[in-house]
């Protein structure tokens, strides 16, 4: 490079942090976690300081519960639970859980990516796992059509991962007429767009793209899905016993809920999840707009499978992937490295990513081009 970008001339005046997760929180959030800490409470103690069966952390409990039915449509009949391990401990929870309702300890699994392979590895250790569809022939470009009749007659229930993290794909529209409850990992979308609770038996989600610190998972479970642990299911994994407890069997992580509480406010006071869903419509449209301008850049989902949170494209040259990765760290844009096991570069726009930060990164895309092209 013999000149260099106006932007380089000068520290970034802003930074914008693109990781995957954990990612970024909402401004107004991260503030009120701060007063929190600084503040403590008029009883002296901040919310990690005070017994998670008391009346204050109930209180927080109370909201969370209120506000996520309210927020999401769950109905009455769903379970909400918040369980340690995150994500991944859940790809163990599903199946001890849920793998007993199948007399032949069998469930499908849809192949779309790294997460969801490795939910289906974990699920093989409790039974009987078949594939019911893959993109794997087409380096999961895509979202694969699913068929009733793929699907392994009596299976307890077809996991599929609802958001693609590493290849940057989403299900806009979900299995119809499979013949068992559908499971989604939600991790990576949960709380960006509204989902049709009465779709899935479960929904479970790690808390660290949009719902707050990471180690923590909430999980959605039907009322007829509960009941039917392994009997070696260790009691910290079994639904039943979320379902008797409030999930306060042992204590949870009280700093995460009460983030929580505190992202589901600031969903709320988005106008809901409808507004908060066009508003990452809109900044995702800002990025592919920008990628798809020129043959400069390259997304690598195909348009119509396209993930909204998770913006997945290559150079044209990728000779030059390093060169864009560090120059644009040091203009403030930060973790747009692509997954150690892929490549490329992956710009994560969760809800706490405000439009002037995809506003910056597309000009800075604009920039590079300009210097590069």
């Amino acid at each position: 490079m013999t000149e260099r970008s106006p932007l380089s001339d000068a520290p970034p005046r802003y930074t914008y942090n693109f990781c995957a997760g954990p990612a970024t929180l909402p401004r107004p959030v991260a503030e009120r976690i701060r007063e929190e800490f600084l503040a403590h409470a008029e009883d002296g103690a901040s919310i990690v300081e005070v017994s998670h069966k008391g009346p204050r952390f109930t209180g927080v409990l109370d909201t969370v519960e209120t506000l996520y039915r309210d927020l999401c449509g769950l109905p009455a009949d769903h379970h909400l639970f918040f369980m340690h391990g995150g994500a991944r401990m859940q790809c163990s929870a599903v199946p001890l859980n849920l793998i007993g309702r199948s007399a032949a300890r069998t469930a499908g699994y849809v192949e779309t990516g790294l997460f969801a392979q490795q939910a289906f590895r974990e699920g093989a250790r409790y039974g009987d796992m078949r594939t019911v569809a893959s993109s794997a022939a087409t380096a999961f470009d895509r979202i694969p059509a699913v068929r009733p009749q793929d699907c392994p007659e009596g299976a307890a229930f077809i996991h599929l991962t609802s958001n693609n993290t590493v290849y940057g794909t989403r299900w806009t529209d979900f299995p119809q007429d499979v013949p068992a409850p559908l499971v989604a990992d939600a991790t990576s979308d949960i709380l960006s767009r509204r989902i049709d609770h009465t779709r899935f038996g479960v929904v479970y989600a790690g808390f660290m793209k949009n719902l707050g610190p990471s180690g923590m998972a909430l999980v959605t479970v039907r009322d007829d899905l509960v009941g039917h642990a392994l009997p070696s299911t260790p009691r910290l994994l079994d639904y039943a016993v979320h379902a008797r407890t409030r999930s306060l069997d042992n204590t949870p992580n009280t700093f995460a809920l009460f983030v929580l509480s505190l992202m589901l406010e600031w969903v709320r006071d988005q106008g809901g999840l409808a507004a908060v869903e066009r508003t990452n419509e809109a900044k995702a449209a800002l990025l592919y707009g920008e990628l798809d301008r020129s043959a400069f850049f390259r997304p690598t989902a195909r348009p119509e499978h396209r993930s909204v949170t998770n913006i997945v494209f290559r150079l044209a040259d990728e000779s030059r992937t390093g060169e864009f990765v560090a120059l644009a760290e040091s203009e403030g844009f930060l973790g747009l490295r692509g997954h150690r096991t892929v490549g490329g570069v992956r710009a994560s726009v969760y809800n706490g990513m405000p439009e002037d930060g995809v506003r910056a990164l597309a000009g800075f895309l604009r920039e590079f081009e300009r210097l590069r092209g």
